[in-house]
């Protein structure tokens, strides 16, 4: 078995290594210092990224960049980030990282490029630990979006502005009908349980998609009991109305589904983000240890852009 300290890097002198029982295999320090550098490199360039997008949008129609090529944008600057921050993480690994002394050539860099991948692991995990506490906004934004874009879409399907468009001028009318209704006459239906009755119908038709045609006589009849309209008027409020909640209905689950498809989107570019930056700290690491070998200075990183 050749030692470290005779695994060079060709056209290179011996250079110094730990003996084997001074030092572990893997370096954690180096670890450590890269994958806080590698976290430090990435909060850096996506608070950058995100006021450089917030930046290229616009509240106001027709304004901004679109938001499909704002999400290739970001894209495409999610995976330079990674490429950065686990590359520089995986670089300074592997040039703090001590090499024991029981390794080839070969070995010595398989082992620096191992470094670079624990620091590739060690960042992730500490990212979706900031992710799951709710630190890391960005991280989770796909997941969240979906929710919040469901939620918002429930509250727009149970919202009263139909029930009120629907009894539009009945309260008044029916109060006044209770008042002027003559003895032994059936009194119209008072407006709380009217109110009641119709919010309940509503519901029910905005989670079926459609309303009964039971139901759209009811209202109908009810309405123009309760109100001065005719039964053909009240029968087209209803149809209107329900042609509203339909229309609702068709763009809140639009919304969803566009939320969904832009999670699973999210997620895969997340993935391949993570691999191209597991790529970059090993290939990194492998670097670093190549410059500690050589014993050149940083400067080597000017000369070589």
């Amino acid at each position: 078995m050749i030692s470290d300290a005779s695994a060079t890097r060709p056209g290179l002198g011996p250079v110094p290594a730990m003996a084997q029982s001074d030092v572990s295999y893997v370096d954690w320090s180096a670890i450590l210092a890269g994958g806080i550098f590698a976290l430090s490199i990435s909060l850096l360039l996506i608070s950058f990224g995100a006021g450089l997008g917030l930046s290229l949008t616009s509240p106001y129609r027709g304004d901004g960049v679109s938001a499909p090529w704002l999400a290739i944008a970001a894209g495409i600057w999610f995976a330079w980030v990674m490429v950065t921050g686990f590359g520089a993480g995986g670089y300074l690994a592997g040039r703090m990282r001590r090499r024991a002394g029981d390794a080839t050539a070969p070995e010595v860099e398989a082992r620096d490029g191992m470094h670079g991948l624990i620091v590739w692991a060690t960042g992730a995990l500490a990212a979706a630990i900031l992710a799951t506490l709710g630190v890391g906004g960005v991280l989770s934004a796909g997941a969240t979006g979906t929710a919040q874009v469901v939620d918002a879409a429930g509250e727009a399907m149970s919202s009263d502005y139909f029930d009120d468009l629907m009894l539009r001028d009945t309260v008044a009318a029916s109060e006044t009908d209770a008042a002027t209704t003559a003895p032994g006459q059936p009194p119209t239906t008072e407006a709380p349980v009217l109110q009641r009755e119709v919010v309940a119908i509503l519901a029910r038709s905005a989670v079926d998609g459609q309303m009964a045609e039971r139901d759209s006589t009811y209202l109908a009849q009810t309405i123009a009991a309760n109100s001065d309209l005719d039964q053909t008027a009240a029968r087209t409020r209803v149809d209107e109305v329900n042609a509203e909640i339909a229309d609702a209905r068709t763009t809140a689950m639009a919304a969803v589904e566009k939320a969904r498809v832009a999670g699973v989107v999210f997620g895969f570019i997340a993935a391949a983000t993570l691999l191209i930056g597991a790529v970059a700290a090993f290939f990194a690491a492998t670097a670093g240890g190549r410059h500690r070998d050589e014993g050149l200075g940083l400067d080597v990183l000017m000369q070589r852009r």
